[in-house]
């Protein structure tokens, strides 16, 4: 037995120990059961049987626990082999495993080898056996021992009914069509995995005791690849019965409250095959003491207490909700032994009460200290509580409440000594009371007497105040305590208001906001203590929609109607105000004028959409269909626009295009521009799409409006004789081009043009003799339906020995026409008897001599030449001639016979 044993320090002083044991018995790697015999036969009577491998010899019988990881199989048919592990359960076989393996044919005749990955791998155990099943004939080869006969040592079992899913059971009989047979199976085994417990399984946890009964402390996880494992709770260091553990679902929870300490832990995990290992944990349970949460605190007790007094309710909690906590005074400084702690009346709270007679002396002791212990048993916590004594108790004034009081007395009714109002008062101590107070206004016809009562001490006859406000006081001899009013009201006294602000005028502007005060009425009054009331008529009646006001400030305001000038009506509203004191009304008129203002136009749609066609600049695209409010009655609104492609009338709202407008050049289909109205102040704004449609502006056209080309009689057909593609501005399908031939002129249907414009021989040439001239039309027609047409001359040229090339996409030189040689050879005679003609009046009519004068004197202004004379002879003979610029060879050509006379 190996014993492994990790120690892991977490936290302070705790450990995680894990304990690992392997068990005896268990398979070693590389061991196996089963044999491969040298086979030689193979079973073919049955089709799907299970074989149950047992034989008296137990050559295929396991003798140990772990896993199958290789299965050795002798191979005797192709299919699927369902190789399995079997096990008597109370007498019945059991299927407790099963590794479903390929067998192809190129396996057949040999001794396949099929390792199992791990998570396939079958658990197994001491006295477990091996078997296989086939999906049709049996896939396992066998050999025959003693040639099948004699005793049954070797004889296997069968079943033709078995499944092959895990815990399927089954019966197995004799297999009895061979007796001694060895099947060419065998399973290598190798040992099981020890358990191991989850990363990050707790080790330590701290809760405290409070902890609500059913909490889960700890979920023990453990696992062991292919095996099933067992949890168990070896030990609890101390004892704690307040825990419970579920080994099923690996679940330590409390059962009742947990006591306070550390508690260890010892969990086990064991597999099937016996191999175990530990973990250690450690649960610290603490304890919450008591909290008086009120403590310190402090009261004040009158020096004249002489019933039993609550002086303090405890607010004590405890965390630890099982816990019971038990009060107690320890000591009071000074010495008090009328102060006690009992449970307040119907709760379960102590108190601190003061005992009826205390003898409580302000001049003895002032203040007293009370130390207040509370326990759990486990834990104590202590407070202070202070008794202040004070002196003596102020009276209380019974029947006047800190809030207003008031008491109405008719003057007619009451004379001098009249009594108006008794006030009432308490002291604890029974002192001798004493009342006084102060009135307002000064002039108070009332007085007070310490008896409490408030009498008519002037008469009240003339009195122009309706009401006294008096302010009472009662001393004790130690306390004053007061003041408490009381309002005494004279009913029959009483002055009508007066409006001191009316009549008068008003401008309201139309749309005034709701709640807008345009105007507040104002009142004086001798009685101010009395209360007033507004309230209004207006006419004509209508001005109710727009006016009302406040019934408690005399503020007129505008009501939740907009006040609309245009649709108002009448303009002008006479608003007439009451004011009340309750007993008399006086009233005043306002007179109200709306006043027009100016207002925005509105769109009344925020998107607005026109369409038109691409154009020159002015050209039109549309009227937008504006729909726009303006409550002005007349407003002259105006229009503009902000896209710099357009221009719009502001008056007509017509839109034309500012520049030359074309899709085909990538300008774009739709513009987004912001619309502005204006009623020349205000403004409103709209979006405005417009759509530029493309039109047929293109014409499509060829390069010429004529081409030359030659024909061979002997091109095939198919043969392009040219590409004559056209152009088109246009984009989109109007731009797309057509192309058409018309060759009546030729007497039958020889060429073809494609769609790109490839002038094509379509039907053989060869009927035509060289120097025939052929001429077709060729017409490009658009996606609009706009055309060109080019003229094409066609000449079909001598034939020669070579081969011809089966594309010619030239045009034919000028020479290659002879039509162009015909009319050029007759225009180069005529043009040479023109020359002719011209040299003959040159040499008959022209005046060479005018022309050498004229040229010589041109010569001399140009350069001062002085001949150098030179004597030809010294005979007296004349100079025939001196050689000047005359004379040279240049002119020699125009020379006569004449003598050249220097003179």
């Amino acid at each position: 037995m190996a014993s492994v044993r990790v120690i892991l320090t977490l936290f302070q002083f705790t450990c995680i120990m894990w304990n690992v044991k392997n068990i005896d018995g268990q398979c070693t790697a590389g061991q196996t059961t089963g044999k491969n015999p040298p086979v030689d036969n193979t079973e073919t009577v049955s089709t799907g049987t299970t074989f149950l491998l047992q034989t008296t010899d137990n050559d295929y019988k396991i003798s140990c626990c772990g896993f199958v990881t290789q299965w050795d199989i002798d191979i005797a048919t192709s299919g699927t082999l369902y190789a399995e592990v079997w096990r008597s359960v109370s007498g019945t076989w059991t299927l407790v495993g099963v590794n479903t393996i390929t067998i192809v044919a190129g396996d057949v005749s040999t001794v396949k080898t099929e390792p199992i990955a791990a998570a396939q791998q079958i658990a197994v155990q001491d006295g477990d056996y091996i078997g296989f099943k086939s999906s049709g004939n049996t896939i396992v080869a066998y050999h025959k021992t003693n040639n099948g006969v004699g005793s049954t040592t070797e004889q296997v079992q069968a079943s033709a009914t078995s499944g092959h899913t895990v815990s399927t059971t089954s019966t197995f009989a004799p297999y009895i069509t061979e007796i001694n047979i060895e099947f060419g199976l065998k399973a290598t085994l190798g040992p099981g995995a020890v358990p191991t417990f989850a990363a990050g399984l707790d080790t330590t946890k701290a809760v405290t005791d409070d902890t609500t009964v059913g909490t889960t402390l700890l979920t023990v996880v453990a696992t062991d690849p292919g095996d099933t494992l067992t949890l168990s709770l070896q030990s609890a260091t101390p004892a704690n019965a307040a825990v419970s553990f579920d080994p099923t679902t690996g679940v330590l929870s409390t059962v009742s409250q947990l006591p306070i300490g550390d508690t260890v832990f010892v969990f086990r995990a064991t597999d099937l095959c016996g191999n175990l290992a530990d973990h250690t944990f450690t649960l610290t349970v603490t304890n919450f003491p008591p909290v008086i949460n009120n403590l310190p605190a402090s009261v004040e007790v009158s020096e004249d207490v002489s019933v039993e007094t609550q002086l303090i309710v405890l607010d004590v909690t405890d965390a630890s909700l099982d816990d019971t906590v038990t009060c107690t005074i320890t000591s009071v400084t000074p010495t008090l032994t009328a102060l006690y702690l009992r449970y307040a009346a119907g709760t379960s709270n102590y108190a601190i009460s003061l005992r009826a007679g205390a003898g409580l002396d302000y001049d003895t002791d002032k203040t007293y200290t009370a130390d207040v212990s509370c326990t759990d048993t486990k834990e104590t916590t202590t407070g202070t509580f202070t008794i202040y004594v004070l002196r003596n108790q102020a009276p209380v004034i019974t029947n006047l409440p800190s809030t207003a009081n008031s008491v109405d007395i008719a003057s007619s009714g009451a004379f001098i000594g009249t009594t108006v109002f008794t006030v009432t008062s308490t002291d604890q101590e029974n002192d001798q009371l004493f009342y006084n107070m102060t009135c307002t206004p000064s002039t108070c016809p009332f007085k007070i007497y310490d008896s409490g009562a408030v009498l008519v001490d002037k008469t009240l006859a003339g009195l122009n105040d309706t009401a006294y406000d008096m302010y009472i006081y009662v001393y004790d001899g130690h306390t004053l305590v007061g003041p408490r009013s009381l309002t005494v009201k004279i009913t029959d006294a009483n002055t009508p208001p007066v409006v001191t602000n009316l009549p008068t005028t008003v401008s309201v502007p139309e749309n005034t906001a709701a709640s807008t005060t345009i105007f507040t009425v104002t009142k004086s009054d001798i009685n101010s203590l009395d209360t007033h009331t507004w309230t209004y008529t207006v006419s004509p009646t209508s001005g109710h929609l727009y006016f009302t006001i406040d019934s408690s400030t005399g503020a007129i305001k505008t009501t939740s109607t907009n006040i609309d000038f245009e649709t108002v009506g009448t303009t002008t509203f006479l608003l007439t105000t009451y004011v009340s004191d309750g007993q008399a009304s006086v009233s005043g008129t306002v007179t109200i004028s709306i006043t027009n203002q100016n207002e925005a136009p509105t769109f009344l749609l925020s998107t607005y959409t026109i369409t038109g066609n691409e154009g020159s600049a002015g050209s039109s695209i549309g009227t937008p269909p504006f729909s726009v409010s303006d409550p002005d009655v007349g407003a002259t609104l105006t229009y503009s626009q902000n896209c710099p492609q357009l221009t719009m009338d502001p008056t007509t709202k017509l839109v034309t295009l500012s520049t030359e407008y074309d899709v085909d050049t990538g300008n774009p289909t739709s513009l987004t521009c912001t619309m502005t109205v204006s009623d020349g102040e205000l403004t409103d704004t709209a979006t405005l799409n417009v759509n530029i449609d493309n039109i047929n502006d293109n014409t499509p056209t060829f390069t010429a409006s004529s081409y030359s080309f030659y024909a061979f009689s002997t091109a095939d057909v198919g043969t392009i004789i040219a590409s004559l593609p056209a152009t088109d501005g246009d984009i989109g399908t109007l731009g797309d081009i057509t192309y058409t031939i018309d060759q009546s002129s030729t007497g039958g249907n020889y060429f073809g043009i494609s769609n790109t414009g490839d002038l094509l021989v379509i039907s053989s040439l060869g009927g035509f003799s060289s120097g025939t001239t052929l001429s077709v039309t060729i017409t490009a027609t658009d996606g609009g339906g706009l055309t060109d047409s080019a003229i094409i001359t066609l000449v079909i040229p001598a034939a020669t020995t070579t081969t011809v090339s089966t594309t010619t996409d030239r045009y034919m030189t000028f020479f290659e026409d002879t039509r162009n040689v015909a009319w050029f050879v007759v225009c180069m005679v005529l043009l040479f008897g023109l020359l002719l003609f011209i040299t003959y009046l040159v040499v008959r009519y022209t005046d060479f001599h005018s022309i050498k004068r004229s040229c010589e004197k041109m010569c001399r202004r140009k350069r001062k030449w002085k001949p150098k004379r030179r004597i030809v002879s010294r005979e007296p003979s004349p100079v025939r001639y001196v050689q000047t610029p005359a004379t040279f060879e240049t002119w020699q050509a125009w020379r006569t016979e004449a003598t050249f006379n220097p003179s």
